[in-house]
């Protein structure tokens, strides 16, 4: 929900506020005999549900009361039954206005007294439109709660913004501001409805609106699994005290990148007093660290590649601590520096405070742990590279902190030599809040849940500002922050941070230490897609015509709507949406789904927690720093992580043995970063750590994989949670100022690091990033370019396959698409999902291929023209260059020209051969694989491999004997190679028979015919 800072609204005690109305008109409180009766949220029903106790107005009675009227608005203010929450009746207040000055204030005869002292406000609010489908006509407008103190001053006290519809609790925590201007006793003088641009009515309904001050009770909640590493002194094990041990990490040494070269050595030594040299040692690199502790400014570290000038990796970082003028990096005292085995350690003394490090050398990893207790200190700030020549950022796909937060790794020094530089945090191992990067200046369209977090709750201001690049220095990665709880007090701090100085690029990469997927297999088979369906029949009817096209192994899942109508909750339920058919609805889709052979799905989240949920309860909310609740998808407050572990592990099993769903997309838990729902709840074990939403929702992806079958999220922080979900879409959702459809092709993070894992699929949905691209995609006559262009952007970053249904299949162009999508993936994605890469590297445009270190280093990574070879033998050509066609070879040594987003992919050992790449001069798509071969003339006619056509045809080995062949688009013939005469019968798309086809040969061992009426199938048999 978007919100913006609450300001106290004073008028002079002697005013009254009416008097500076335009107008004010009675209420109506008479009911029309003829008004329909609402129901209250039909989950009510489920529980005894209770109105607030300290409910202060129920609006049973709006006898005296009046809607005035401010800047040209208009309006009526009603008794009314047309919705119901409490008691029988409920305030509804219709309002207009002319712009940002409209205003309208429902207003009691008189100001209604508070009893007490309160922090909070609650009102039930129905809303009449969602923030995700913008309406022209009903614009978002300001709902505020007026409060008057014991000296008359009225303060305005904003409780959101309308964008949500049906019944909502809307809770806000008194702003500080304003609590420390009022003066008690206090009382309710309105409700006001601003910023009115609609010039067509609109509605809002409210019931019981309540001042209270929160009873924070302990909260029960239980213990969880350990996690799975050595804990550190003073790290912070949250809930994870409980029996056994998660499978994450999989290593002490967690995040540590890997090093190429295996024939090395390190070594550590003491040359003279406060001097240390920590040194690296192979037949690849040297690459020498040298740390001279004075002051505890971590640019006392210095570092040296290949003998080269020394450079300091963490120039002016260290700790901070709160309340520090300016957030300045104050000086240590240095009491004590010694070797002690193969670390060095180093204390800091800063008044009263003391810092402690430890570093040691792993591979070419420098690993720095760092210690304050006291909960003084606020912040680890990593400083910046300093001291290098010819700085260059580079931005890693797939590695982000939010929207607009980027770390990077640093490519310094002589171009035909380059040096690369990262700075890691360690994620299993952090106490900390949240980490930090400068965010980027740039417009953002914020969702609910960013103007949330970012606009009105963060506990300190984020500056906009560009990252300081110099002609010798870079900043390339920020830092770690510790902010208070709900009680005040900061964690003590610990961090171990990975310094990382190579020759290679992909050695500078952090590693993620979890466990494979449980479902690789399962992933691998399936090209995914995902339907909201309005009703369950009409939605499988139109994947029966899917089907027919031979698209036989999806998978897809039903999204939220699985579970909701409208206003009502989709998570954490065990039943099916009532008008949709309810329960026994969704078990017969799901049942018929998977009739088809698809691996079919329900929707699940543990993140989105509706106040009308028969398992509401407050406690069981995020809190912010200052008490507040977190908010998050329309109508929703955010669950606790310690909570949706339990959630999950009582729903999934229950959903899964009552509707026996082949899969289920958990939805979220991987597009926010878990230090976005980091829980400042002091009650809860852990809070104010990010860690403890990590190590929560890596346990929830976990038990949902077990437990449906493969179970994707919705990724963009795949990079913290790969293998623990089993698969997400293929796109960093939040990355809005770089395209992976534009941005330059660089897969090592994702297929050295992620795709071991986990396998993605698509670059998410097809229009992601085409939206960005180009809004009209839909209509542009340039829309098979974009297709083509996701499918090798695809393909470059080793993903698997996204279905392009986009056009839907009433449309040729969306047949056409939808099959390309599918046939040129399904088999495709067998080749390289969940291998390793042997060699990655670049053309130029001298044809020469390059290491991804040097491309980085020449700018020949700026064509994007790919070569993978991958360990099982698959090699992956790719032209994503923006004009310009590349000539390769493939197995054979036989040249294939790839135009603009052509590839060609052959695997040796698996009989595997697929291109989309000009043949006599003009494109064409093939696949020859194990279990089809497809072929696509793009509207030529086309012969290749044992196929012809001027469209698409799909042709199958029957293991009975015979061959299927599946005419998809634009064909009035077909010819195929066979071993015999024989005879064809021809199929419509329901598998009802249309007799036999003839059959004439083309030439010797080749056969042809013309497609009948409603055929869809084609079935050729050996004559007998």
């Amino acid at each position: 929900m978007r919100a913006r800072p609450v300001a106290a609204v004073v008028f002079a005690a002697l005013v009254p506020a009416a008097a500076l109305a335009q107008k004010a008109v009675p209420a109506i409180n008479e009911i029309e005999i003829w008004q329909q009766v609402g129901q209250q949220p039909y989950e009510f029903t489920w529980t005894q549900r209770e109105e607030h106790p300290k409910t202060l107005v129920d609006f049973e009675d709006l006898a005296g009361w009046t809607l005035e009227l401010h800047g040209g608005a208009q309006g009526e203010l009603r008794r009314s039954r047309e919705q119901q929450m409490w008691g029988q009746y409920v305030a509804k207040i219709v309002y207009s206005g002319a712009g940002g000055q409209s205003r309208v204030v429902a207003r009691p005869p008189k100001p209604i007294p508070i009893p007490d002292r309160f922090d909070s406000i609650e009102l039930w609010g129905y809303g009449n439109i969602w923030g995700g489908r913008p309406d022209p006509s009903t614009p978002m407008v300001d709902i505020s709660v007026l409060v008057r103190d014991a000296r008359g001053r009225e303060f305005t006290v904003q409780l959101a913004d309308i964008r949500w519809k049906q019944w909502w609790l809307i809770h806000r925590k008194l702003p500080p501001a304003i609590a420390k201007e009022i003066v008690w006793p206090a009382e309710f003088s309105g409700i006001e409805i601003a910023r009115l641009g609609n010039s067509a009515s609109r509605y809002f309904f409210c019931d019981s609106l309540a001042f209270f001050t929160e009873e924070l009770r302990p909260v029960a909640l239980k213990a969880q699994p350990k996690r799975n590493l050595a804990p550190f002194r003073g790290q912070i094990a949250g809930l994870n005290t409980g029996e056994g041990a998660l499978p994450f990490p999989t290593r002490e040494e967690t995040i540590l990148p890997g090093n190429f070269e295996r024939d090395f050595t390190v070594a550590v030594r003491q040359p003279g007093e406060n001097r240390f040299e920590l040194e690296y040692k192979g037949s690849d690199a040297t690459v020498a660290y040298v740390y001279a502790p004075r002051s505890g400014n971590l640019g006392e570290l210095s570092v040296s590649v290949n003998g080269a000038a020394p450079y300091r990796p963490m120039d002016g970082g260290g700790v901070r601590f709160a309340g520090a003028a300016g957030g300045s990096l104050p000086e240590g005292k240095l009491l004590a520096a010694r070797l002690a085995g193969d670390a060095v350690e180093a204390k800091f003394q800063y008044g009263s405070r003391v810092v402690d490090y430890n570093l040691r050398l792993w591979q070419k990893s420098l690993v720095l742990d760092v210690w304050c207790d006291g909960g003084e200190a606020s912040e680890l700030s990593f400083g910046q590279v300093a001291g290098v020549t010819n700085p260059k950022l580079i931005t890693v796909p797939h590695i982000t902190y939010d929207r607009t937060s980027m770390p990077r790794v640093l490519m310094s020094g002589d171009r035909a030599k380059p040096v690369f530089t990262s700075v890691w945090f360690d994620w299993y191992r952090s106490n900390a809040s949240e980490p930090y990067f400068v965010r980027e200046p740039h417009k953002i369209d914020f969702s609910p849940v960013y103007q949330e977090h970012y606009v009105t709750n963060a506990y300190e201001p984020y500056a906009s500002r560009e990252i300081r690049v110099t002609t010798t220095s870079a900043e390339i990665n920020g830092g770690m922050r510790y902010i208070p709880k709900t009680d005040g007090q900061r964690n003590n701090l610990h961090e171990r941070v990975f310094v990382t100085a190579s020759p290679i690029y992909e050695e500078t990469l952090p590693t993620i230490a979890n466990p494979p997927s449980v479902r690789q297999e399962e992933s691998k088979q399936v090209v995914w897609t995902v339907t909201a369906p309005s009703t369950f029949p009409a939605d499988h009817a139109r994947c029966r015509r899917i089907r027919s096209y031979g698209l036989n192994h999806i998978m897809q899942h039903s999204h939220e709507v699985t579970w909701r109508d409208e206003g009502d909750s989709f998570t954490m339920r065990l039943q099916a949406a009532p008008q949709k058919g309810g329960d026994a609805m969704l078990k017969w889709y799901i049942q018929a789904q998977r009739g088809l052979g698809w691996t079919q799905g329900v929707y699940t989240n543990y993140t989105d927690f509706a106040p009308v949920n028969s398992n509401w309860s407050p406690d069981f909310v995020q809190r912010l720093p200052g008490g507040e609740w977190r908010r998050a998808w329309y109508r929703n407050y955010a669950l606790k992580p310690s909570k949706a572990v339990e959630f999950d592990e009582y729903y999934a099993q229950r959903i899964k043995r009552k509707f026996d769903p082949a899969m289920s997309y958990t939805d979220v838990h991987t597009a926010l970063p878990p230090w976005l729902y980091c829980d400042y709840d002091a009650r809860v074990p852990g809070a104010g750590t990010f860690a403890a939403t990590f190590y929560a929702y890596g346990q929830l992806l976990l038990n949902d994989q077990r437990v449906y079958g493969p179970a994707p999220s919705e990724a963009t922080y795949q990079w913290l949670y790969a293998g623990l979900e089993s698969s997400s879409y293929g796109w960093v959702y939040n990355y809005t100022h770089a395209n992976l459809l534009t941005f330059p092709l660089d897969p090592a993070f994702p297929l050295h690091k992620i795709h071991p894992l986990q396998a993605d699929y698509g670059v998410g949905s097809t229009r992601y990033y085409l939206d960005q691209l180009d809004p009209q995609w839909q209509k542009s006559p340039k829309r098979r370019d974009y297709v083509d262009l996701f499918l090798a952007t695809t393909i470059g970053y080793g993903n698997m396959g996204w279905l392009v249904n986009d056009w839907g299949v009433d449309d040729p162009f969306g047949v056409e698409v939808l099959a390309r999508s599918y046939y040129m993936m399904q088999q495709l994605q067998q080749q390289y999902a969940f291998v390793r890469p042997k060699k990655i590297e670049y053309a130029d445009r001298n044809g020469k291929f390059q290491s991804a270190s040097m491309a980085h280093a020449t700018g020949a990574i700026a064509d994007s023209r790919l070569h993978v070879e991958y360990e099982n033998g698959a090699h992956v050509y790719v032209n994503r260059g923006a004009k310009g066609t590349w000539t390769v070879k493939d197995g054979a040594g036989k040249a294939v020209e790839l135009p603009v987003s052509g590839w060609l992919v052959f695997n040796p050992g698996a009989n595997f051969y697929e291109l989309s790449a000009n043949v006599a001069g003009r494109r064409i798509d093939h696949v020859q694989a194990a279990d089809y071969e497809f072929l696509d003339g793009r509207g030529q006619w086309t012969e290749r491999g044992s196929l012809g056509a001027t469209g698409s045809v799909a042709r199958r080995t029957r293991p009975e004997g015979g061959v299927e062949l599946i005419d998809i688009y634009g064909n009035d013939r077909i010819s195929f190679e066979a071993g015999g005469a024989g005879q064809m019968m021809a199929y419509d798309p329901e598998g009802k028979s249309l007799g036999a086809v003839e059959v004439k040969t083309s030439r010797p061992g080749w056969y042809q015919f013309k497609p009948v009426a409603d055929g869809r199938t084609y079935m050729f048999a050996a004559a007998r």
